[in-house]
């Protein structure tokens, strides 16, 4: 071989084993690439959750606290001057869509980490991949207590669960409101049997009786009277509703109709403007909530006048959750650096981290469990505190 070949034979080989360890330094569509970002580039993180579809104003919620607290920290500087973008995924509270969801944002390598899902159910889809593509995914809402473990590394969630509201809301129920007689209705679901189970267990450990315990199908359009029926026929002297707030209205509606006199009692489910669209048919109605707009708290003075500015209207419920999970997100890539792991890390690590709904510490399990709740009633069209 002369020489001039024998130069262009060792520089070939040079560019072959120079692109053999460019594909080696690259990371495969299945462990999620290397989840960093380019030093250059914006910071991504997505919000998941209902954008669509009958739970549309969820998604909308969620969109909006999201904003607010990416729009804060990049006015603040961002990290290190460069600045985080939010990306979106529409699941339509569908379980099937909740996991082509996760499967497109967790195979993205640039998605850092998600806030997400709306639902339990949704949630569920989505958890084995984010599990096996080791991206952080902290949910503001989904409360069934089977959605963190131990074992699953990768999951937050920065509200309470079931158990904890069902405990709060049977202490309400008896010990404040005296209510000894109480049936329970819920919505048959995840969410909405994990939300009945643990009301029924802690209001029977303080002494009520439970008249009643059914549930009813999801969707449309349903008639509640069966149901209503053998409520009725037990005289209960409240009505405990497992269920999302326009089944809410309906069933509060149609037991009235059928002269039932009895309170009614949600879950933070009902702490939505849409419920109280409803005007006189959910007024005395009790609920709880992590977030009340009207608090004498700094934290949340400062948020809802925020939010104004930004949106022009009073946030809700659901923007104020959405909103202090992603102050956890922002935190963790503040703390720990922009790549999964570093936020994970970092999230772990929070310990009283102040939020709107309190502060986020987190268990082994990546719950978090201090937070208070605000006891509530409708008065005069308004969401008041219990006093």
């Amino acid at each position: 071989m002369g020489t001039k070949a024998k130069r262009i034979s060792c520089f070939i080989s040079f560019v072959l084993a120079f692109a053999l360890i460019l594909t080696g330094c690259g990371g495969s569509a299945e462990s999620g690439g290397s989840g960093e970002a380019n030093a250059q580039d914006d910071i991504v993180i997505a919000v998941a959750g209902p954008m669509s579809g009958n739970g549309a104003e969820y998604g909308k919620a969620f969109k909006e606290g999201a904003e607010l607290a990416v729009a804060k920290f990049n006015e603040q500087g961002g990290y290190n001057g460069r600045q985080v973008k939010l990306v979106f995924g529409d699941d339509k509270n569908d379980p099937k869509e909740a996991a082509n969801v996760a499967q497109k944002l967790a195979s993205d390598p640039k998605v850092l980490a998600v806030i997400g899902h709306w639902s339990s159910t949704a949630t569920f889809a989505g958890i084995p991949i984010y599990e096996r593509y080791k991206v952080p995914m902290i949910t503001p809402t989904a409360s069934h207590p089977d959605i963190t473990k131990e074992e699953t590394k990768w999951i937050f969630r920065s509200s309470t669960t079931q158990d904890m509201e069902g405990k709060n809301l049977a202490d309400f129920a008896v010990n404040k409101l005296n209510k000894k007689r109480i049936a329970v209705l819920y919505i048959n679901t995840d969410w909405g049997q994990a939300n009945a189970s643990a009301f029924k267990k802690y209001a029977e450990e303080f002494g009520a009786e439970i008249t009643v315990y059914d549930s009813y199908p999801p969707g449309q359009n349903i008639d509640y009277t069966s149901a209503l029926t053998k409520v009725k026929g037990t005289n209960p002297d409240l009505i405990y509703l497992g269920s999302l707030y326009n089944e809410g209205i309906l069933i509060i509606k149609q037991a009235k109709q059928m002269g039932i006199q009895a309170d009614f009692m949600g879950s933070a489910t009902f702490a939505s403007d849409g419920f109280l669209a409803a005007g006189d048919v959910v007024e005395g109605v009790y609920l709880d909530a992590l977030f009340y707009a009207k608090a004498d708290n700094e934290r949340v003075k400062t948020f809802v006048e925020d939010f104004k500015e930004m949106f022009g209207y009073e946030p809700g419920y659901f923007n104020a959750l959405a909103h202090d999970a992603t102050l956890a997100v922002l935190e963790g890539i503040k703390q720990g650096g922009p790549t999964r792991e570093g936020i994970r890390d970092a999230m772990e690590k929070l310990n009283g981290f102040p939020v709107v709904t309190g502060e986020i510490k987190f268990d082994e399990k990546r719950d978090d469990t201090n937070k208070p709740y605000y006891n509530l009633v409708v008065k005069n069209g308004q969401f008041v505190l219990y006093e």
